[in-house]
């Protein structure tokens, strides 16, 4: 592991924590080289932030501090260096006790790693002092950590239970936040607990609502309580869906049950934030029992993507199995009660003429990727009709002649000239492109080498795994910075970058996603 190890602020917690988020000011060397180089490159980092690899940034962030009147008469050599360590936690921990249905026991705290004892409690008390009367605050020491409260009894009993139960060998932490991967300058983590915690909200505010709304069936908007509709006939007097109930409104406890059944799946959930080969990476992992059923995708989500053209400037792609509409619904259903996609679908296929959601299916294929060309005008846009050379398009992979038929079919319904040269499209045996640009749909059709190039390589982690991938190449062509209008400073911010990529795959009930963002 290139990433340093230490002590951690989850050492100073108790496992009873649902919800925890550390920063490291001084990760390992190497990590800490890689952030500056990656920053540097930007001039408004470089102008405005002087900065070396070995500059304290304690004391930065509490020179800033005192920029803004924070204990203005504190010196950091005498009253904070001689005992603030480097690492940082806040958290939220279910102490027990709840008083009533507003009272759920939690309590926020904050971790801060020290050198010195009692130089810790020293300099811990010349800050509460210099706070005035109204900023009070308790702490408790012990070991490299300090725990700062609301009150000292409260630092007091979370060091206490931390020291029966870290938090730091709690078996949930330690999965999730391996599953986040390497260590970096912030780890945040979610505990199983906090799903059911704010169910337990939902179930108190929903129990408000129906004590004061009533019964969610309304009655038509035409009988109008106050008098006469000063707008006329109502035109949505008669109720479309049959019947003088809102169709989306649900039982007042409804959104308390739907909470209720995710807390049931939901298995905990950690973040990290690191800077790797002169990158910045975040990673993410969410664990729960229906993360890959309610999704949809599976694995193709790239396999469109890296037949794009080499200068393709912004792509995005999805993988779908089979029934991935069914999924979808059937989440869709927990949300907004059951059938709750029906009326859409109906209206869709009215506005559309197709057979949903079976000719949906068919439109996106097996894999799908919506593309924008390097040399995309984006002013474009602003035209009432679409630019015949706009090099925007979608690229399908699946039966050429039935996509086109139902391509063919949405021109026919829609009668539009303008969703005609958008819909435009050409096809071989595995792939059809819709866009309007006849030259960039020939270009999509042939296999271009995306994936091959160095850019999407750095930038897209396990994306041939992946269910989605979005990639962003900023060195591409002139498609960002010869945005009009766009200010000098930021287009100079922006030639840094080179790419960004996004990429999320499921793995035995493990919800994955990575965001990297390269520089030059």
């Amino acid at each position: 592991m290139i990433f340093a190890t230490g002590p951690q602020p989850a050492e100073a917690l108790p496992d009873s924590t649902i919800g925890y988020v550390s920063v490291d000011l001084d990760p390992s060397g190497r990590q800490k080289l890689e952030a500056l180089q990656a920053l540097r490159n930007f001039p408004a980092f470089a102008d405005n932030v002087d900065l070396a690899a070995d500059d304290d940034l304690r004391l930065r962030l509490f020179e800033e501090l005192q920029g803004d009147g924070l204990c203005p008469d504190l010196d950091f050599a005498d009253d904070v260096d001689p005992w603030l360590g480097d690492r940082f936690a806040v958290a939220a921990i279910d102490m027990g006790g709840a008083s009533g249905p507003l009272d759920l026991g939690i309590n926020a705290v904050g971790v801060v790693q020290i050198d010195d004892a009692e130089a810790a409690e020293e300099g811990l008390a010349a800050l509460r002092d210099c706070g005035g009367e109204g900023d009070t605050f308790g702490w408790s020491v012990a070991g490299d950590w300090a725990v700062v409260a609301s009150t000292d009894d409260i630092a007091a009993e979370v060091t206490e239970a931390a020291a029966d139960a870290p938090l730091a060998a709690d078996g949930d932490f330690q999965r999730w936040t391996g599953e986040a991967g390497d260590p970096g300058i912030l780890t945040a983590y979610v505990a199983p607990e906090a799903a059911e915690l704010l169910a337990d909200v939902a179930e108190v505010f929903g129990g408000f609502e129906s004590a004061f709304s009533g019964d969610t069936c309304l009655p038509p908007l035409g009988d109008d309580p106050f008098g006469d509709d000063p707008f006329g006939d109502d035109p949505f007097s008669e109720d479309p869906f049959g019947g003088a109930c809102d169709p989306f409104a649900g039982p007042t406890t409804g959104m308390s049950d739907q909470l209720a059944g995710l807390a049931d799946d939901f298995a905990g959930a950690a973040l990290t934030i690191r800077f790797d080969d002169g990158g910045l990476e975040l990673e993410a992992a969410v664990g729960s029992a229906d993360v890959e059923a309610a999704s949809g995708v599976d694995d193709g989500g790239d396999d469109v993507v890296v037949t794009l053209p080499e200068d393709t400037a912004v792509a995005f792609g999805l993988g779908f199995e089979d029934g991935w509409f069914d999924a979808i619904a059937e989440s869709a259903d927990e949300v907004l009660g059951e059938g709750g996609l029906d009326a859409f679908l109906l209206m869709a296929e009215e506005e559309t003429g197709l057979d949903l959601p079976d000719d949906l299916e068919t439109l996106v294929g097996e894999s799908a990727a919506l593309a924008l060309g390097g040399d995309a005008d984006l002013t474009g846009f602003e035209e009432p009709e679409p630019p015949t050379d706009l090099e925007l398009a979608l690229k399908v992979e699946g039966d050429a002649d039935d996509i086109g038929d139902l391509v063919d079919q949405l021109v026919r319904t829609s009668g539009d000239d303008s969703l005609a040269t958008l819909l435009g499209y050409d096809a071989d045996d595995d792939f059809v492109v819709a866009g309007p640009s006849s030259t960039y749909r020939a270009s999509l059709l042939e296999d271009g080498g995306l994936g091959e190039t160095d850019a999407y390589q750095d930038a897209v982690v396990n994306g041939d795994e992946a269910g989605a991938v979005l990639f962003v190449n900023f060195d591409a062509g002139p498609w960002l910075t010869g945005l009009p209008d766009l200010p000098g400073e930021v287009r100079d911010n922006l030639t840094p970058l080179r790419a960004l990529g996004l990429s999320a795959w499921n793995d035995d009930g493990v919800g994955h996603a990575v965001l990297r963002v390269t520089t030059e």
